[in-house]
């Protein structure tokens, strides 16, 4: 291995992990994957640290300072935990973090836990024995917390394989610093940035969400790469100010207006991406209503896109759309299944 490439791993949004490792291939010099787990990705790059934190498909970034697999699920576990703590790269690791963090020098640290699987200990067991090796290794005048924490240490355990690593992101990695307003079933950013990403975009791409809710599509899509122009509506004002005061604190230009996505006031083949989170009949309208409505709303997208276009679209009813998709002719590239609200859904992307 080069001595210039570093071990990192990521987490996204389960489902998304291709994604986000494609968004790292293509920013990242030198990215190598390692493996991938149900939500993570573990990769290796020659890319500085603080470039990591510009990955938008990825909800958390790390140093990876510990990997392990084939971990015994019995209390002996807790001694390998320990043990590996203990030797890993701990220097290294919060070199990389005051690299990402412009020389910051972290002087309170915490450790979060995840277990998942059957072990004969608990979350927190395995925890306190990362906790007890960090209080042994880390510089002495670094102070554990419990909340607040300059840095933190996670240990994510699932079954026999387990990651330690130093979290160079915070939470606006996830939840972005622009979007300080929400709609009920607003969509995650890194979500949208997934979507967005999907679709391939060009610096000459007329974007358009027709749903556009609070604006996250639209506004991820500009935010990712240059673009010609961006629409967004809904047929609620209270979004349409929304997206528009989000747009705004992201510094992201686009067309707001409030429309009917059924009948759109734009001219045929105006767009060459759609982007667009369907009502899952849920919060926002039902599964008796969402027939029809998702009929009408294919064929109104078919005429308002390019015909070398696309469409990527969410929805939880994956039977219903595949199939008026494909009785209005579009051709369905690719179907990705992620969680979201505590239910799966798909992201469909489709062209003409």
């Amino acid at each position: 291995m080069m001595s210039n490439m570093h071990d990192y791993y990521a987490m996204t949004m389960p489902g998304l992990e291709t994604v986000a490792f494609s968004e790292m291939q293509a920013k990242l010099p030198g990215c190598t994957l390692v493996k991938f787990a149900r939500g993570i990705v573990l990769f290796q790059t020659t890319a500085a640290p603080g470039e990591l934190l510009a990955l938008r498909t990825t909800e958390d970034v790390f140093v990876a300072l510990v990997h392990l697999t084939g971990l015994g699920r019995g209390p002996d576990a807790l001694r390998v935990l320990h043990s590996a703590t203990l030797q890993s790269d701990l220097a290294g690791a919060l070199a990389a973090f005051r690299r990402a963090h412009a020389g910051a020098q972290p002087r309170t640290w915490r450790v979060v836990s995840q277990k998942e699987g059957a072990h004969a200990f608990r979350r927190m067991d395995a925890g306190q024995a990362v906790t007890d090796a960090l209080k042994r290794a880390l510089p002495r005048g670094m102070r554990q917390v419990q909340d607040d924490a300059d840095v933190e240490f996670w240990l994510w355990l699932h079954g026999s394989e387990a990651l330690i690593g130093l979290r160079l992101s915070d939470a606006t990695m996830r939840h972005r610093a622009y979007k300080r307003e929400h709609l009920p079933a607003s969509l995650r950013p890194t979500v949208a940035a997934a979507m967005a990403w999907l679709a391939q975009p060009q610096a000459d791409d007329v974007v358009l969400d027709p749903m556009c809710g609070a604006g996250t599509l639209v506004i991820e899509r500009a935010l990712m790469k240059p673009y010609a122009l961006a629409l967004g509506g809904d047929i609620r004002p209270e979004a349409v100010e929304m997206a528009r005061r989000n747009a705004g604190a992201a510094g992201v230009k686009a067309s707001w207006q409030v429309w009917d996505a059924r009948k759109l006031p734009l001219d045929d083949a105006r767009a060459t991406t759609l982007l667009t989170n369907l009502p899952f009949g849920k919060q926002i309208g039902n599964l008796a209503t969402n027939v029809e409505l998702y009929t009408v709303l294919a064929r109104e997208f078919q005429r308002v896109v390019t015909p070398q276009g696309h469409l990527v679209a969410l929805t939880s009813d994956d039977r219903l759309w595949d199939a008026i998709l494909r009785e209005q002719g579009w051709q369905i590239a690719k179907k990705i299944v992620v969680v979201v609200l505590g239910q799966p859904a798909t992201i469909f992307v489709a062209t003409r």
